[in-house]
Order: C-alpha cells, then sequence, then structure tokens
C-alpha cells in the first residue's frame, strides 16, 4: 500500500519551503496531501493557491498582527488541519512552524498515533523573533504560553529541522537529546548572468523585500550620511510595505538618489537591478531574532554581496566565506570608507563568493541531500 504524507505550512512558505519538500516525499513514492490557509497573512486577504494535491482551509481573518483575533485564526487553523489529518490517515506529518498551535495538536495526534512519523520545521521562531524589545518586556506572559505550545511540543517529535543554527542555539537546552538538523532555506535555482561590478564612480545599493518594522531605518539613514561624503549613492528599492515611505524619505534626507521599482517579480527584471548594484542591504534591528533571511537566498542567487547586521549564521557566513561586508554599528564612519573604498576586483571577488554558497548550501539539490532522511528510511 502506498503510504501517504501531509505537509502543513499556514503561511504557504511554498518556494523556498515546501516544494522541496513535496518533490523529495513524492520521490519516495509518497502519496502527498499540502494543507494550507485560504487567508493571505501578509495582505490580509483571501487567495488562491492552483497547485496539485494542494487543499486550502477556510482560515478566520483578521487585521493586526498583534492580537487575539489572529490568535483565534491560528487556533482554528491547527484544529482544521489535524481534523483533516485524522481523515487522511497519514505515514507522515511535516509540520511548518509557527504557528506554534500546530505543534500542540501535533503532539496530540502523535500520542493517539504513536505510528506516524512526525517531523516539525522550525522556519520561524515565536514570540523570539518578535522585533521590539519594549514589547517582549510588557507582553512576556502572553508570549511565554505561546512559546510553551511549541516547547512542550518538541520532545513528540521524530526529526526537528530549524530553519538556522541562531534557532538551535536560542532554544538551547529545549532541544536536548532531540533528533535535531539545520535545514536552510532554499531557491530553485541561481538567477545572476553578470558577474563583474559595476562600472561607474557611484555606488549603488539595492533594498529587496518587504518594507516593515523589523528594519533599522534609523542605522541606514545614518550610514547612509556618511557613504555620500565619500562617494554618490544610489538607493535601488525592490518591494513595499508599510514602513517605505520612511526608508524612501531616510534616504533622501541622507542625499542619495533614490530609485523605488515597487515590488518586482519577475526574475530576470530584478536580476537587471541586481547587476547595477554594489550590494544589498540585509539589516535589521538588533530586536529581531533572525540567522537567515529570505532576501538574503535571492541576493546570493543574484550574485549580490550583502551590506549584513543580521546576526547568528549570516554574520558567520559574511566572515568566512567573504559575501559582504558586516555593518559595524560603533564605527559608521569605518564601515562606509571600507565599502567605498572596495575595489571592482574586490566585488567581483565576493559576487563570485556568493554565488559559490549558494550552489553549495541553499540550491534545491543542496536542501534535497538533507531532506534525504525525512522518513527516516534507507534509500
Amino acid at each position: 500500500m502506498q503510504k501517504r504524507a501531509v505537509i502543513i505550512s499556514c503561511f504557504h512558505y511554498y518556494s523556498y519551503r515546501v516544494r522541496p519538500v513535496l518533490e523529495e516525499l513524492r520521490s519516495r513514492e509518497y502519496a502527498c496531501t499540502y494543507l494550507t490557509s485560504d487567508f493571505d497573512h501578509w495582505k490580509k486577504q483571501p487567495f488562491n493557491v492552483k497547485l496539485p494535491d494542494c487543499e486550502q482551509l477556510h482560515t478566520l481573518p483578521y487585521q493586526r498582527n498583534l492580537s487575539l483575533a489572529r490568535i483565534r485564526s491560528h487556533m482554528h487553523f491547527a484544529r482544521d488541519a489535524f481534523q483533516r489529518i485524522t481523515e487522511l490517515k497519514p505515514d507522515l506529518i511535516y509540520v511548518i512552524v509557527p504557528p506554534n498551535s500546530l505543534c500542540r495538536q501535533a503532539a496530540q495526534y502523535k500520542k493517539e498515533h504513536p505510528k506516524v512519523r512526525l517531523v516539525f520545521d522550525l522556519y520561524d521562531l515565536w514570540p523570539e523573533t518578535f522585533p521590539s524589545g519594549i514589547g517582549k518586556r510588557l507582553l512576556a506572559g502572553p508570549f511565554a504560553i505561546w512559546g510553551r505550545l511549541r516547547d512542550r511540543a518538541l520532545p513528540s517529535a521524530d526529526l526537528i529541522y530549524s530553519e538556522c543554527e541562531l534557532y538551535q542555539k536560542t532554544l538551547g537546552d529545549r532541544l536536548q537529546g532531540l533528533n535535531v538538523q539545520t535545514l536552510p532555506l532554499c531557491r530553485p535555482e541561481t538567477t545572476a548572468k553578470k558577474i563583474a561590478a559595476p562600472d561607474g564612480g557611484e555606488l549603488a545599493l539595492c533594498w529587496l523585500g518587504s518594507i516593515n518594522n523589523i528594519i533599522d531605518i534609523d542605522l541606514l539613514q545614518a550610514l547612509f550620511s556618511r557613504i555620500i561624503k565619500l562617494r554618490p549613492l544610489t538607493l535601488h528599492v525592490i518591494g513595499d510595505g508599510e514602513a517605505k515611505e520612511r526608508l524612501l524619505a531616510a534616504a533622501e534626507a541622507a542625499s542619495a538618489e533614490v530609485v523605488y521599482h515597487g515590488a518586482v517579480y519577475d526574475a530576470e527584471a530584478r536580476q537587471n537591478i541586481f547587476d547595477r548594484c554594489h550590494f544589498g542591504l540585509n539589516v535589521m534591528k538588533r530586536s529581531v531574532c533572525i540567522g537567515l533571511t529570505m532576501k538574503s537566498l535571492d541576493y546570493l542567487a543574484g550574485g549580490l554581496p550583502m551590506l549584513n547586521t543580521v546576526a547568528g549564521d549570516t554574520r558567520s557566513m559574511i566572515a568566512r566565506y567573504g559575501i559582504g561586508v558586516e555593518i559595524d554599528r560603533a564605527d559608521l564612519s569605518g564601515t562606509a570608507e571600507r565599502i567605498c573604498s572596495a575595489t571592482p576586483e574586490e566585488n567581483t571577488a565576493m559576487r563570485m563568493n556568493a554565488l559559490r554558497l549558494f550552489e553549495e548550501r541553499f540550491s534545491e539539490r543542496a536542501v534535497r541531500e538533507i531532506l534525504h532522511g525525512v522518513t527516516g528510511e534507507k534509500q
């Protein structure tokens, strides 16, 4: 009898996460069902997915990310997902976390069906990744309760993947004695065609992705102000979000030229912008618990070195593989001088390092090799 697997991703992390898992399981001749939401958690509106073997569960809408309505929505989704799992009777359940409410439901199902293989994929940590230090202190009680939904369920899993090593360090003893592996984000392929650094005397930087409240815009403005004293600066912005106007205003206040491209989804069009830039910006607030961002993968795949403040895995890769420059918050003038004095040859070398690292660690081929162990069966 053909084995069955169910993959759950409330937030529809398909390209970076779900697709390689589905492909690996299908290659092992599992019949797969992918359960996801019918609510776009970023645009706050319903949406439809047209993928084979995908079932969208009706999800309660909400408007504010930090709200009881969102918690209620996640709880209902988790309940409905495992009601559907009870009907499907899978041999393997692959749960992408958050929301943490899925963990509690999964642990209960595992207790009732001990033969099922349960895999948790810690794609993010919540509430650890909440960006506000003050907010974390004010909401310490509710956050602790929400975190325990995940932590208490972790021992139920046969295998735990974490999106980066930083998450394992953050959880610490809560993972002691458990089967834990790092499963990086991935993209299907590289997009870079032009490896050489861009010509011209100006410095061109790129911001890619959501423009939201976890970006350290004050730091960016301060860095831009120091760069502009050394070289003309152009900022290319690809993306949108609630902090867009503030980011654009900060760059203009620092006397940088701003080119706003909007949300660009076409890979070739985005690569053409990358080719005009020297570095991609990967700058978050200190309080954000992130080891690797999705935008950093896009930069690596596009052969674009990074200017980085993200700690953990990304900071280590900057130092080890030479894929960009770490921003020194205590010495922005020194950082600006280092950025502006980089020769075309040095920038080209960083671009080649970025592409090499992408192929070795973040391509679908590399991630599929790690996923060979997802079923616990010998190949």
